[in-house]
């Protein structure tokens, strides 16, 4: 089964669901359909008894992700509408990767940035190719990024999202991995395989039990997510006024 939609390639391989991202020629940058599809996809998958897990991957040689498509033109005109329906449809994303009882992977396959580099970091497990870095570059635009340093000061430490978030420096794949932050290291031309294989070790575990477990390993950073959502929200205000 393959169905193609808003930038995307959603097919089942060996029990496994595999969305894959199909916009290199933009980065892969998330336009809002393509979120709403992927959590649509996403949840659709976790409700399926035949699929085991699912894989979040990405076409192209370079890039996984560089996040969301701040550029996409709003369909009403309004840009400030256009700003909420972005951060709702990433929210709703998150939620997804964090809440969805199954095993969820993230493939990269080259740079994971921004929104990339978060959905990356949420995910149950994490598999990179050898040229794949993460980097959450919000400084170097100006812009604060909450929710990214809430994300990584829960999973790596406050000394980790300093480094990362302060800097927004690209961290390499190895060092990553060193880091905890990517579970396995794999050449590029191997990638979707180790990724597959790390997907139905993870998805031959009991289907309840790995839920239960999922959802008490998430329960703290959905609470520093959802405190970062709300001072994202007080700054989209004040930069309304």
């Amino acid at each position: 089964m393959e169905a193609r939609e808003d930038n995307l390639i959603i097919e089942v391989k060996d029990e496994q669901l595999v969305i894959t991202i199909d916009r290199a020629q933009k980065a892969n940058a998330l336009t809002v359909a393509m979120m709403q599809a992927i959590t649509g996809a996403i949840k659709e998958g976790a409700q399926d008894a035949s699929v085991k897990s699912i894989v979040l991957t990405a076409n192209g040689e370079k890039v996984f992700c560089a996040g969301v498509d701040v550029r996409e033109l709003p369909p009403d005109g309004d840009v400030a509408k256009q700003k909420e329906r972005r951060s709702l449809a990433l929210a709703a994303l998150q939620d997804a990767v964090l809440d969805t009882g199954i095993p969820v992977i993230c493939a990269l396959n080259g740079l994971a940035s921004g929104a990339g580099a978060m959905i990356a970091l949420l995910a149950d497990a994490c598999v990179a190719a050898e040229n794949a870095a993460v980097s959450l570059p919000e400084i170097d635009l100006g812009i604060a990024t909450f929710s990214g340093a809430s994300m990584l000061e829960e999973i790596g430490g406050r000394a980790l999202a300093k480094d990362m978030i302060q800097s927004g420096r690209r961290m390499p794949a190895s060092e990553a991995h060193g880091r905890g932050l990517i579970s396995v290291v794999a050449p590029a031309n191997e990638l979707i395989e180790r990724a597959i294989a790390e997907a139905k070790k993870l998805g031959e575990r009991d289907r309840a039990v790995f839920a239960n477990n999922k959802r008490w390993l998430n329960r703290k950073i959905k609470v520093a997510i959802d405190e970062a959502r709300a001072e994202h929200a007080l700054h989209r205000q004040a930069a309304a006024r």
